[in-house]
């Protein structure tokens, strides 16, 4: 089989108009509203994000001009704009990415979870697998600001947390997450800030803080507030 042209895109369909290749019904295993849905983005979007990490990581932000990553990654660089809309929906495509295999595996745990397991544990392992990856927190931090002074470029990442709220939810009650009481909203947004928050104190200053002792007394916090709601789901797969 003759070699990918490497200049050209991976599939021969055009995006619809207006949104990046990566939302069009090419890429069925990718939903950038669905944060660690595991790597599905097709190989030359994987380089461009590969690549604007290295360089993120190597010379900081102001290095991504779309020419330097497609440059960095030996694509075209007007892939860029196919694959990602343009250098912002790049961008946030790399803030999902940079934790998207610990939050894929957090799905995973989430979907085959024992019955062994609670609930509560299951979304404090989360939090705690997303805390035992500092490089790639430290680049998301980097990136933060940048995003939240574009407007467009926060209601995206807005999406993105909103998907890791939902995730909790789900996780919590999973027998009817639409209908969960506002306490187990709380619970999920709460977790996610917790994560955020610990992840500043560990890049800080390493090794001060006591992540398992921390999260032990949130799932405390958790198992409390669950066992004290009516319609409590079964604690189950």
């Amino acid at each position: 089989m003759a070699e990918r042209d490497r200049t050209g895109p991976d599939t021969k369909l055009p995006a619809r108009q207006g949104l990046p290749a990566w939302s069009n019904t090419q890429s069925p295993k990718r939903n950038p509203g669905l944060p660690g849905a595991g790597s599905g983005f097709p190989p030359t979007a994987q380089r461009l994000l590969e690549a604007a990490r290295r360089l993120l990581a190597r010379s900081g932000y102001g290095s991504l001009s779309v020419e330097a990553i497609g440059r960095e990654a030996g694509e075209n660089k007007a892939l860029i704009r196919y694959y990602f809309g343009s250098k912002n929906g790049l961008i946030v495509a790399l803030v999902d990415w940079l934790i998207s295999e610990t939050l894929w595996q957090a799905r995973r745990r989430h979907a085959g979870r024992s019955a062994k397991q609670s609930s509560s544990e299951t979304v404090v392992e989360s939090s705690e697998a997303l805390l035992g990856d500092p490089s790639s927190y430290r680049l998301f931090f980097d990136l933060l600001p940048r995003i939240l002074e574009n407007p467009p470029m926060a209601e995206q990442f807005a999406e993105l947390y909103r998907a890791y709220r939902d995730q909790n939810v789900r996780t919590l009650w999973v027998d009817a997450p639409d209908d969960a009481p506002v306490e187990v909203f709380d619970i999920a947004t709460l977790t996610v800030a917790i994560a955020d928050g610990l992840a500043v104190q560990i890049l800080a200053e390493p090794g001060s803080v006591d992540v398992t002792h921390a999260l032990a007394t949130w799932r405390s916090f958790i198992d409390h507030t669950l066992a004290s709601l009516p319609d409590r789901p079964a604690d189950g797969p």
